[in-house]
């Protein structure tokens, strides 16, 4: 389950090829999407191939609540993908959900993807202008239109998606299935988002957001999709791909091993759990502090905090517990109640916390006014002392590559210095990670997107700061 932090990701994405005739696609998909649901948790979707038609289901909600054991016996097919979706604008309503069925002039196809489109609302109202119409607010409706005019020029994936490419400015993990159960994969040019392909021992393969819901599958040996390049897994020639887009530049997205992925998921070679405790280490070393216990703010504070608690020698408790079966506080509509939600979700251990000076750690601070709640749960219960220290640094920009950030305005960072930011949590002392930090414990300096923490964009347009938000 996610951290109370209010941000969050975009979406999830996986999909299965078998070359198996009783394989059960749709199980396969649903497992993945479940190792997948922290990124997102608003609305989810199936799509499985049989015998030439595309069968979809969706609906509102998680994985488990969507998706039963009668509907998916419905849904027989050796061929799947599946999406899990957080919409960062456009409404959470069911018309919004992924997979989106498409129809070509030679085949229908079900796409959908993790990212954000920066240039959205340009490419949009060029297509409408042009007479083209679209039936909902998703980003995937707008790629698979592009994807239609490209195909019907080229007449292969390839051509087609280099065109597509060349078109689209922002991130994007995209997934796609035809009629024929043929399945695809692409990656942006950049790599801003984590994507993955990977094979079991029965010749299966898998494509997934993360590494963790392959681990779930059982696949022993996997990939990242490289930035550029484009996958196809067929009866005729099994697997098989290519480099169609050469990358200038590397923008791997900085938060996702700080926060976003699940600890336990490998990207670009990098266990992201290993990076959140190299993290927890360097903030020991730049701002320590004598105090009795180090405690985490579950669950994603975790890593940050082991790592803490190991350089500076400070013992390592859970003074914090979780209500594991309260979720999605984030769609409570006022300030207020989120706040209560937060009360809800998270009792202290007083007598860990009593008496005590606590280092309370966290992965990073938006807004501010969810760890001030936190921080002050943490003084009701008797701490003589909050010392409050984050895996990340200080978050000074909006994302437009594909994370819930808000706006300028709303960013705590963006309009306080670290001391004001202080006060604003109510904090004793406050302590962030440093830039230089982030780039020794990732290890991919000069390939890693920033923009959030430096406000310098990646794109080949940079957003105003009335730019909308968008997102899949």
């Amino acid at each position: 389950m996610r951290a109370i932090n209010m941000v969050h990701d975009s979406c999830g994405i996986f999909g299965v090829y078998s070359p198996n005739k009783d394989y059960r696609a749709a199980y396969a998909v649903y497992n993945g999407l479940v190792s997948l649901q922290h990124r997102g948790q608003d609305c989810c979707g199936i799509c499985v191939q049989n015998q030439g038609n595309l069968n979809l289901e969706n609906g509102l909600g998680l994985v488990s609540e969507v998706f039963g054991r009668e509907k998916l016996d419905r849904m027989q097919g050796t061929s799947a993908i599946g999406h899990v979706r957080y919409p960062t604008s456009g409404s959470g309503e069911l018309k919004n959900a992924q997979p989106v069925l498409i129809s070509f002039k030679r085949s229908n196809f079900a796409f959908t993807f993790n990212g954000n489109i920066a240039n959205y609302a340009e490419i949009r109202k060029g297509l409408l202008e042009k007479g083209y119409t679209f039936m909902t607010e998703s980003e995937m409706e707008l790629m698979g239109m592009l994807y239609s005019i490209a195909l019907s020029k080229h007449g292969n994936i390839y051509d087609a998606t280099k065109e597509v490419m060349g078109q689209l400015d922002g991130s994007y993990s995209l997934l796609f299935m035809d009629a024929f159960g043929n399945v695809y994969a692409t990656r942006d040019p950049q790599g801003f988002k984590p994507f993955v392909v990977g094979s079991d021992a029965r010749g299966n393969w898998f494509f997934s957001s993360e590494s963790c819901a392959l681990d779930a599958m059982g696949v022993k040996e996997y990939r990242d999709v490289k930035p550029g390049e484009v996958l196809k897994v067929s009866k005729e020639k099994g697997f098989h791909g290519k480099q169609v887009v050469e990358p200038k530049l590397l923008t791997h997205c900085m938060f996702e091993f700080l926060y976003f992925a699940r600890g336990d998921s490998v990207i670009e070679g990098r266990l992201c759990n290993d990076v959140r405790e190299k993290l927890g280490e360097s903030l020991a070393k730049t701002h320590p502090v004598k105090a009795d216990y180090v405690v985490p703010v579950p669950d994603s504070g975790r890593s940050f905090a082991l790592g803490y608690a190991r350089a500076s020698g400070i013992p390592y408790e859970e003074g914090l517990m979780k209500n594991r079966y309260i979720f999605r506080t984030f769609i409570m509509p006022e300030q207020e109640l989120r706040e209560k939600a937060v009360r809800s979700k998270l009792n202290p251990v007083k007598q860990i916390i009593s008496g005590k000076k606590i280092v309370l750690v966290d992965d990073s601070i938006v807004r501010g006014t969810t760890l001030a709640a936190i921080v002050q749960i943490v003084r009701n219960a008797g701490a003589k002392e909050v010392h409050v220290r984050i895996g990340c640094p200080p978050v000074i920009a909006p994302c437009y590559m594909g994370m819930d950030f808000p706006t300028y305005k709303e960013l705590a960072a963006a309009n306080h210095p670290i001391e004001g930011i202080r006060k604003l949590i109510g904090a004793d002392t406050l302590g962030f990670t440093r830039l230089e930090d982030v780039n020794e414990a990732i290890g991919l300096k000069g390939k890693l997107c920033m923009a959030c923490l430096n406000d310098k964009y990646p794109l080949k347009k940079k957003p105003g700061k009335d730019t909308p938000i968008t997102c899949c």
